[in-house]
């Protein structure tokens, strides 16, 4: 963890300390998971409960799990028996079938489409997980069935502070909500766009021969993004002191969004909550050097 972010996540710390851990639920985990909120988790202040329904992955987890972290080896949804399509490439399995006319629009790899394995998976509502609790930031990542775990997990998500989404510009599989449709439920549950994390694009194939167009240009097609969205995000004067506290945590200590972090600060300078004098030493840190 770079030693600055170390510095202002123990200022954040300080103003007033959490009375239990953030929660962080992670849909679709794997060895790559979480990259952005390891500073955050090496702080202590937070845990990960990761859900992952390939075995293949779940494997490689579970000697990554530390104190503030578990992992559960099946897949978050809508509570019913689905198919998880395994496709020939990693990354891309899903309870959807492959879109064969939108993988081979872009230029991507065609294995992608194909399904070599078909498994039985039982989904589990957020709702219905026994010591999962109270959620502040949920993360979701299962290729096209993000949609299924928003709806169906209203009860976990009541208080949370913010989500992540990949955000589908494209539907790389068949019936897949795209962003029109995630964003149109997360504004039913209480959530505001805050920022992309990132948008991924990729050349569009073509047929025609001996056309050479340079690389940057060339990736002019975005596919998906991750979204993050906030909870009451232009209401958090009116929130519990809790909400706004976890989020400067989630800001600085995970999306490297400073601004929302000082945005959650105010309400609680207002109410007295936290110090004038530690709330500066915080904004001193966030100054360039």
């Amino acid at each position: 963890m770079p030693e600055e972010v170390h510095t202002r996540l123990n200022l954040l710390q300080e103003l007033r300390e959490p009375e239990r851990l953030i929660e962080i639920a992670d849909v679709g985990a794997s060895r790559s998971s979480t990259p952005a909120c390891r500073p955050l988790l090496a702080t202590g202040l937070s845990r990960v409960s990761g859900f992952g329904p390939q075995e293949s992955a779940f494997e490689a987890l579970e000697p990554m799990q530390p104190d503030t972290a578990r992992f559960f080896p099946f897949a978050a949804g809508d509570g019913t028996l689905g198919e998880l399509k395994v496709c020939g490439k990693s990354g891309v399995a899903s309870l959807l079938e492959p879109n064969i006319e939108t993988f081979g629009s872009p230029a991507r790899d065609h294995r992608a489409c194909g399904v070599p394995e078909l498994v039985e998976m039982p989904t589990k509502r957020l709702d219905g997980i026994d010591g999962l609790g109270e959620v502040d930031f949920l993360d979701t990542d299962i290729q096209g069935g993000e949609v299924d775990v928003l709806r169906h997990g209203s009860g976990a998500l009541k208080i949370r502070a913010a989500g992540m989404t990949e955000a589908a510009l494209v539907p790389l599989y068949e019936d897949q909500p795209v962003i029109d449709t995630q964003m149109g439920v997360l504004r039913q549950l209480g959530f505001h766009p805050h920022t992309f994390m990132f948008v991924k694009s990729i050349p569009i194939s073509s047929k025609l021969a001996g056309a050479k167009i340079p690389s940057a240009p060339a990736r002019s097609q975005p596919i998906d993004g991750d979204a993050l969205v906030i909870n009451d995000l232009y209401d958090l004067g009116n929130a519990p002191d809790e909400r706004p506290e976890h989020l400067a945590l989630l800001a600085d200590g995970c999306w490297r969004s400073p601004d929302l972090a000082v945005r959650c600060l105010a309400p609680l300078l207002e109410r007295g909550t936290i110090a004038g004098a530690r709330r500066a030493a915080y904004l001193t840190e966030l100054e360039p050097a």
